[in-house]
C-alpha cells in the first residue's frame, strides 16, 4: 500500500531498513572506517578521480609556445603561487572571486603574506570577546569567515573551496601549513557540504589518508569523515560560523565536541570531571538554566527560538567546558540549545529498532511507557529527565503563563526524541503525528521517579557550576599562530 493511502487510512508507515543501510549506520556510530587494501584503494581512487575529472575540472593549460595540458595530479598538487583560474568549471563571474579564495586558502594556512586592503569584515557577535587576540590572528580568523561566507553565498563555489584546501594539503613541504590546511577542512564539513557528484571524490581523497599518522593527519582525517556525513545530510548552515565557532571547529578532532556525538561519546568526555552524573552535564546545565532565567514564565517557551548568534555563543562556550550562564538573559537561548543537543544526538534517543513500535502502539499509553523501560540505560535515563522537566510546565499555573500544553510541547519535542529513518517526505509527514502522539503520551503518563530505581530526576539545582569545576577545556592541537 502506498504511503498515501495509509496516510489516508490513518495508519503510520513502518520504516524498513536495508542489510547494507543498517551495516553503514553501524560503521558510522562506532567511528570505524574500513580501510581498503592499499592497491585496491588507489585504483578506486584513480577511477573516481579520472571520471570526475572528464566532467568538472577545469583545463589548465603551461607553457608559452608549446602548450600542454597540465595533468590532474600536477593540478591536485601544493603550489606557492597564487591561481590563474579555478580548479573546477565555474561560470565566468565567479573566476575572480575563486581566484582570491585560494589566495585566502593559502593566508589560512601560512604560505602566503597578508597583503593589499583587508577583506570586508563580516558582522560576528563574538568579535567583541576577540579583543584580546593578536591582530594578525584575529585577521586570519576574518578572512577564513568571509571564504565560508562565499561558499553559503554561492552554492557553485562549495566545491571549488574543498578542491583548493584538498589541494594544498596534497603533497605539502611544510608539517604546519598542511596541519592547517586540515584545520581547514574540519571547518568546512561543519559549514556547507560538497555537492553530490563532488562528495565521492572528497570522501576518497579523505579514506585514502586514514592510516597517514605523520602530523596527526588520521585523526583529522576520520573526524572529517564523520562530519562529512552528518553535514551532507543536515545540508548547509543559514550563515558563516562565529569566530569562535570556527576556533571550535578546527581543534574538534581532538577537543570533541558535546554536540553531535553519541551518548556514549558525551560520557567519556565528562568521566573525569563529574563521574557522579547519570545524564550528561549539559541536560542540567541548561534545564536548571531555563529555570533560573524564570523559563517557567515565558510563553512559547520551546517553540519561541532564541536568539541565534546567542545560542551559538553558549553552544561554542559549553564546547569549550565553561558552564556558564554569563551574559544569558533569555530562557529561550538555553531552550533553544536544548533542543538541538538532542535533535543533533548522533543516535536518536529512541534506538532505530524502537521506532516502528513507537509509531505502531502511539495511541496506547502502556505500550509507550513499556518502550521507555526497554531503552538502554543511558538513553532511558534521558528521556527521564527530558520528560520529568518538561511535565514541569504542565502545571496550571505554568501552562497559563507559557500557553503551552502538553500537545504543543510534544510538537515541538517529538523530533528530538524520535528520528524516522525514511528517506521518503510522504513517510517522514505521515509518521509525524504518531511521533507526535508517543510523546504526548509519555509527557501524561510517564512516571519518571518509578522507572528506574537507580535514578530520579531532579530539576532546579543551580545553572551555574562551581568555579573550581567549571575549567575550560585547553586545546590539544597547534595554535594558529
Amino acid at each position: 500500500m502506498t504511503p498515501v493511502k495509509k496516510r489516508a487510512e490513518g495508519r503510520p508507515i513502518l520504516v524498513e531498513k536495508s542489510a547494507d543501510t543498517t551495516a553503514s549506520i553501524a560503521t558510522l556510530r562506532s567511528g570505524a572506517h574500513r580501510a581498503l587494501p592499499d592497491d585496491l584503494a588507489s585504483d578506486i581512487q584513480q577511477f573516481v578521480e579520472s571520471d570526475f575529472a572528464k566532467q568538472y575540472f577545469a583545463t589548465h593549460r603551461t607553457g608559452l609556445i608549446f602548450r600542454r595540458t597540465v595533468p590532474v595530479e600536477q593540478m591536485m598538487a601544493w603550489q606557492r603561487v597564487p591561481l590563474a583560474s579555478p580548479l573546477l568549471n565555474l561560470p565566468r563571474v565567479l573566476h575572480r572571486d575563486a581566484c582570491k579564495i585560494f589566495k585566502v586558502v593559502q593566508r589560512v594556512m601560512g604560505d602566503r603574506e597578508r597583503e593589499g586592503r583587508a577583506i570586508a569584515r563580516m558582522p560576528d557577535p563574538t568579535a567583541s570577546a576577540s579583543g584580546a587576540r593578536d591582530p594578525g590572528v584575529l585577521a586570519l580568523l576574518e578572512e577564513e569567515r568571509w571564504l565560508l561566507g562565499m561558499g553559503l553565498l554561492h552554492g557553485e563555489l562549495r566545491d571549488e573551496i574543498y578542491c583548493q584546501v584538498m589541494k594544498q594539503v596534497n603533497c605539502n613541504p611544510s608539517a604546519e601549513s598542511m596541519f592547517k590546511g586540515w584545520q581547514l577542512l574540519c571547518v568546512l564539513v561543519i559549514t556547507f557540504p560538497p555537492s553530490k557528484n563532488f562528495e565521492t571524490y572528497l570522501r576518497g581523497f579523505l579514506q585514502q589518508r586514514t592510516g597517514t599518522r605523520e602530523g596527526r593527519v588520521d585523526i583529522m582525517t576520520k573526524h572529517c569523515l564523520k562530519r562529512l556525513a552528518i553535514v551532507a545530510k543536515k545540508g548547509p548552515r543559514g550563515k558563516p560560523p562565529t569566530i569562535a565557532e570556527i576556533e571550535t571547529a578546527s581543534d574538534a578532532a581532538f577537543n570533541p565536541s558535546t554536540f553531535g556525538e553519541s551518548l556514549d561519546a558525551v560520557f567519556r568526555l565528562q568521566e573525569r570531571s563529574y563521574p557522579h552524573l547519570h545524564v550528561p552535564i549539559v541536560l542540567p546545565f541548561l534545564a536548571d538554566g531555563i529555570l533560573a532565567l524564570g523559563g517557567t514564565r515565558a510563553e512559547g517557551l520551546f517553540r519561541v527560538p532564541g536568539d541565534g548568534d546567542a545560542v551559538a555563543a553558549l553552544r561554542t562556550r559549553i564546547d569549550r567546558g565553561v558552564y556558564t550562564l554569563d551574559g544569558i538573559d533569555d530562557p529561550h537561548v538555553p531552550a533553544s540549545l536544548l533542543k538541538l543537543w538532542l535533535r543533533e544526538l548522533r543516535e536518536p534517543l529512541v534506538p532505530d529498532e524502537l521506532y516502528n513500535e513507537c509509531i505502531a502502539y502511539a495511541h496506547d499509553p502502556d505500550a509507550c511507557v513499556a518502550v521507555v523501560e526497554r531503552l538502554p540505560t543511558v538513553n532511558r535515563r534521558v528521556v527521564l529527565f527530558v520528560v520529568s522537566f518538561l511535565q514541569m510546565f504542565l502545571e496550571e499555573r505554568v501552562l497559563a503563563v507559557t500557553k503551552m500544553t502538553s500537545a504543543n510541547l510534544a510538537l515541538v519535542m517529538a523530533p528530538n526524541l524520535l528520528r524516522c529513518g525514511s528517506e521518503s517526505m510522504a513517510v517522514v509527514f505521515t509518521n509525524a503525528q504518531y511521533e507526535q502522539t508517543f510523546v504526548h503520551n509519555l509527557l501524561l503518563h510517564l512516571r519518571c521517579d518509578t522507572i528506574d530505581r537507580e535514578y530520579m530526576p531532579k530539576h532546579g539545582l543551580g545553572a551555574s557550576l562551581p568555579p573550581s569545576v567549571a575549567q575550560p577545556r585547553t586545546s590539544k592541537s597547534r595554535t594558529r599562530r
